[in-house]
């Protein structure tokens, strides 16, 4: 497992396409975070990290659809996925290394932004006058909410071989399971769905985080997202190896 995990690590590093993608991503936040009149934080007057929260799960759609989409199907298409399964390791560890190393790049990114929350700090009247409980909440929230999204990508580049479809998947799950569901309810006059539906999307479980609530049931909620594609593609990659 920890082969398989160095060695996607290795390659993300190693290519060009690794250092797009993360410069991608910063450029996104700096751009909706600093600049843009519509979002930027000091349109607000407060010290606040709301808007960076609000906006990341989004851009992240993209970035973990773009690094899931490659991490099977790339080997699948090249031919070393085949060498992979007659090595002696087992479907499991080739799985959990895969999503490790995903989980472990989008971390990363969210540890990068760390600055902002220095910046924060520094920059509030008087000094130091921001929730930091709310913000520590909510980075808490976001490392599983990504967690959640890169075992579910993971599946989709499990169970197609073109890297465009298996991009395309993941970013309408995720959108579906973190916005399409609430425009159900939008369209729910009598608000038969609402309530009932509400409990299994994204931005629930990942607004009670970013409003400094700390529930269990949330906390539960995705790591069982996160065992449950877990288990879907190991399942799919013990089909498709027969």
């Amino acid at each position: 497992m920890f082969t398989i995990f160095k060695k996607e690590i290795n390659v993300f590093f190693d290519s060009l396409y690794g250092v797009i993608i993360f410069s991608i991503f910063f450029l996104i936040n700096w751009l909706f975070i600093w600049v843009f009149p519509s979002s930027n934080i000091f349109q607000y007057g407060i010290s606040s990290l709301d808007i960076f929260f609000d906006i990341v799960p989004y851009i992240f759609i993209l970035f973990i659809s773009s690094i899931t989409m490659k991490i099977i199907s790339e080997e699948r298409n090249l031919g070393t996925f085949e060498i992979l399964l007659s090595q002696p390791v087992s479907n499991k560890d080739i799985i959990l290394g895969k999503f490790l190393s995903s989980w472990f790049l989008s971390i990363l990114l969210i540890f990068l932004t760390f600055p902002y929350w220095i910046t924060i700090y520094n920059l509030s009247n008087p000094l130091g006058n921001i929730d930091n409980i709310i913000i520590i909440n909510s980075y808490i929230g976001l490392f599983l909410l990504v967690g959640a999204m890169n075992s579910i990508g993971i599946f989709f580049s499990s169970l197609f071989q073109n890297q465009i479809i298996s991009f395309l998947s993941s970013c309408f799950i995720f959108y579906l399971l973190y916005e399409g569901i609430d425009m159900i309810n939008y369209y729910d006059s009598i608000n038969l769905v609402d309530s009932f539906i509400d409990h299994f999307t994204f931005s629930y479980h990942y607004s009670n985080f970013t409003r400094g609530i700390f529930q269990i049931n949330s906390f539960i909620y995705f790591f069982i997202v996160m065992f449950s594609f877990f288990y879907f593609s190991l399942i799919n990659l013990r089909l498709s190896s027969k």
